[in-house]
């Protein structure tokens, strides 16, 4: 238990003194909001460039595990969205639950862990992480959003689905996504300089993220509805890893799909976060930040708990 809380605690305890320098000062959430954008726009997009680029293609994109992240995410979301349909929530608090049921905090507080954790597979979890939320199960959310906030209009199906697309692939963690897999597809030598200048920025992602996570819990509205906030907690802390488990196991019954350890850790460890952060900013624009602000409060305190009881019942 304590060699697996020596991990745990410094990311942790990192994220409490982000609430405490903007709790009792000198930085404010406009601070975090700042340094969120720096750690979205340019550091985290530098790290995940100099993680893909610095591999080969097989050690970057490893299909079982894909097929086995993406498959329990959308398991998740449909349980999350029949249980919801079953008690008659609205399709803007579904659309939202269903957006962060199994969208995990990868960037912020799961790139940290896994560097602590499976420090030679963090880059590839996170960069292929990264692409099943992005490809597949962001865009199955912001869907149910879209049909949600244009009932009553007219909205043509190809035109939302382009609008998704095109914010996915805008947004800077997949630009340098992509960008490293066009170096390691193309084979062409990438110049030290420019390595090292990209690896000195990504660097900085994992410190400042963590305080970000932790400055950003402070002010938050967190009037909302305390019952559905707890379910979708409930879903995504321990629903999702358990999906992931069972998935897992089936498609290796069927001979489908094959993880070794450290992808397996990196797979269980991904449904014990908590949502994605910006999560809080899609329930704004619907009119539903003190739900997803209580959510988002209390599952990263809460992942302190799923994050270690999945460690030790693994390492």
């Amino acid at each position: 238990m304590l060699d697996v809380l020596s991990i745990t605690l410094p990311v942790f305890a990192i994220i409490v003194v982000g609430y405490l320098v903007v709790r009792f000062g000198p930085l404010t959430r406009g601070t975090m909001k700042a340094l969120g954008d720096f750690t979205m726009m340019v550091s985290l997009p530098c790290a995940l460039f100099v993680a893909v680029a610095s591999r080969d293609f097989a050690e970057v994109v490893n299909v079982d595990y894909l097929l086995t992240l993406a498959l329990a995410g959308v398991a998740t979301q449909t349980v999350m969205w029949t249980i919801l349909r079953l008690q008659g929530t609205g399709p803007k608090r579904r659309g939202l639950a269903v957006l962060a049921a199994a969208t995990p905090n990868t960037a912020f507080i799961g790139f940290p862990i896994f560097l602590l954790v499976i420090p030679e597979y963090a880059g590839p979890v996170v960069a292929m992480n990264l692409l099943v939320e992005n490809v597949v199960l962001t865009p199955i959310g912001l869907t149910l959003l879209g049909r949600a906030g244009a009932e009553g209009e007219k909205v043509s199906q190809i035109r939302l689905l382009g609008r998704i697309l095109l914010s996915v692939i805008r947004r800077p963690l997949i630009i340098g996504l992509a960008l490293g897999f066009a170096v390691v597809l193309s084979g062409l030598p990438v110049p030290g300089e420019v390595m090292r200048f990209a690896d000195t920025l990504g660097q900085a992602a994992t410190p400042v993220a963590l305080i970000v996570i932790g400055g950003s819990l402070f002010g938050l509205n967190l009037r909302g509805d305390l019952g559905l906030a707890s379910q979708l907690v409930l879903v995504k802390l321990l629903v999702h890893p358990a999906l992931a488990v069972a998935t897992l196991t089936a498609l290796s019954a069927l001979g489908l799909a094959t993880l070794g350890p450290e992808l397996t850790i990196g797979l269980i460890l991904t449904g014990t976060l908590p949502m994605f952060a910006i999560f809080v900013l899609f329930a704004q624009e619907n009119g539903h930040e003190g739900l997803a602000s209580l959510a988002l409060m209390i599952a990263t305190l809460l992942s302190f708990v799923t994050v270690n009881l999945a460690l030790l019942l693994m390492l």
